[in-house]
């Protein structure tokens, strides 16, 4: 099983992000020492990070600006201790005025200075204060909201300090409403607080140190979001709720509030990521050498430069041809993950605003963004061709890849296929920890798969076709189980054996067919699938 996020990757939530450990595997595996490795789609950074940390050179390149930012920050030295005072400079300037907003009464000792960590609402009403008290060293402490509560709430106004007011695009599938601003997220007395912290930040003059707190305040800003949902867990009695349990959520994929919500306050937010902030920049300090960046390509390539990242389009590529020597990549699966729109919470609050949604590679819901199947289909194609281009010949591309969507996995063989690139094999990529996207039935995608091509001379192939025969899917997965000495197989390793022998002869079955006969044809005993009908 893969390593769990922690330390350097454990400083900043992004969309979709690969295990480590198993990314540096291929890292070794494709590649050597002083090889340029690429990944034109870097996300939050774990190939360029990886590809560093086992002596590669290597280049990011993402048109996300705050997957650049999180893939510099996974690199970048800085001074823990410089951090960490100009931490306490900050806190000193805006933490009481932060507080103020939380000051609530203590149920237990009548502390009229108590702090609320934690507001449960219902929609727009308040229903739960939990408190900690200096006075009586109470940490939690739980009450229905008093009239001091509320009316701190009633009376607050508007926030005299900037803040994002960006529209979300109008999109159903990730909850984003028609008209919605990125302040429509957050609580009034969040903004307040949150006003406070980045404009204290942006204060500060050491570039590196600047950019340390800017991404403690980017990770912890989920949490002071509306969209924290509360989570109910009951006594060991059926049905007990006298010995029930209330725990925190977190932001699942989309802009969704839930109706029981969670208020945290911002100050404990910012204060509890700074921590992890504080680990990972010791770790960079410790597994990563202090290489040397470049600032262009030319600089790069030039001056011998460790790794080079920079915001981009994976349409065109800023880079000589073939001068890379292995590619591991992650593109957009679809309609899977609209990275752009979900990212533009962290962006607009970092003040990203030169965001190129034109070019982005996916398909978005988002009617006004003209993103579709169509487009997907054309922007995938330039993309695997320009990797095509600076690939030296010979070497290899990985692609991490997941849909359930027909038309999105033949546009990404055809693309691949049709440059002049050839399917060496098909392996799964399970990710470090659940994910609220994957299925778990039994027969589903639970894991990401890794698509590994080699570049070949140029030729144009004809189309991948699409193979419905149900009986040729049946005979080939039989003909595969009771070739294995366990006369067992894993979904992956059918799948594995299906996508490779078809794609080889210009086909390609459905993976939701595959899956389907599966379910129907064969019987699953322990771990994997046997002959014979469930």
């Amino acid at each position: 099983m893969p390593k769990s996020y922690k330390g350097i990757y454990a400083m900043h939530k992004y969309w979709s992000k690969k295990p480590s450990d198993l990314v540096a595997n291929y890292i070794r595996r494709f590649s050597s020492p002083g090889d340029v490795v690429l990944d034109p789609f870097c996300g939050s950074g774990v190939t360029v990070i990886e590809s560093v940390r086992l002596q590669r050179r290597a280049i990011g390149i993402d048109i996300n600006p705050i997957a650049v930012f999180l893939t510099k920050s996974g690199l970048e030295h800085v001074d823990v201790e410089n951090v960490q005072r100009a931490y306490s400079c900050i806190e000193k300037a805006v933490r009481p005025e932060i507080e103020k907003l939380y000051r609530s009464v203590c149920p237990r000792c009548s502390n009229p200075n108590a702090i609320a960590t934690h507001y449960i609402w219902q929609q727009s009403e308040m229903k739960e204060v939990w408190i900690s008290c200096g006075r009586c060293e109470t940490k939690k402490s739980v009450k229905r909201p008093d009239q001091h509560d509320l009316s701190l709430v009633e009376t607050l106004g508007p926030p005299d300090l900037w803040y994002p007011q960006d529209r979300l695009f109008e999109n159903s599938r990730i909850n984003a409403k028609d008209g919605m601003k990125i302040s429509d997220l957050f609580t009034n007395r969040a903004l307040h607080g949150l006003s406070m912290l980045v404009s204290e930040i942006e204060r500060i003059d050491d570039i590196n140190v600047k950019n340390s707190l800017r991404l403690c305040f980017s990770a912890a800003l989920p949490q002071t979001s509306r969209m924290v949902f509360v989570i109910r867990r009951r006594g060991k009695a059926s049905g007990d709720n006298t010995n029930s349990k209330t725990e925190v959520g977190s932001w699942v994929i989309g802009y969704w509030t839930p109706s029981e919500h969670f208020e945290i306050n911002v100050w404990r937010c910012f204060e509890n990521r700074f921590k992890r902030i504080v680990k990972g920049k010791k770790e960079i300090t410790k597994v990563l050498p202090n290489r040397r960046a470049g600032l262009s390509w030319k600089n790069f390539d030039g001056c011998k430069a460790d790794y080079f990242v920079k915001v981009g389009n994976a349409t065109k590529l800023s880079l000589e041809s073939e001068s890379i020597d292995y590619v591991f990549t992650d593109p957009p699966h679809g309609n899977r993950i609209p990275y752009l729109e979900l990212s533009l919470m962290w962006n607009s609050w970092l003040g990203h605003d030169k965001v190129d949604w034109q070019n982005e590679v996916v398909v978005s819901a988002a009617k006004a963004r003209n993103k579709d199947a169509r487009d997907y289909r054309y922007r995938i194609g330039v993309a695997v061709a320009e990797i095509w281009r600076v690939l030296k010949p010979g070497r290899c591309m990985s692609l991490a890849f997941n849909s359930l969507d027909d038309s999105t996995w033949l546009a990404l063989l055809n693309s691949c296929t049709q440059t002049g690139f050839q399917l060496l094999g098909i392996q799964p990529l399970n990710y470090s920890a659940t994910s609220i996207v994957q299925d778990n039935r039994r027969n589903a995608l639970k894991t990401d798969f890794v698509l590994t091509f080699q570049k070949q001379l140029p030729r144009m192939k004809s189309e991948v076709t699409l193979n419905l025969n149900r009986k040729e899917v049946s005979d080939c997965i039989s003909e595969f189980i009771w070739g294995l000495p366990s006369q067992c197989a894993q979904t992956y390793d059918v799948l594995n054996h299906i996508i490779v022998f078809q794609a080889k002869r210009g086909e390609f079955s459905p993976v939701s067919l595959i899956l389907d006969v599966l379910e129907q044809d064969y019987r699953f005993v322990d771990s994997g699938w046997t002959s014979g009908n469930n």
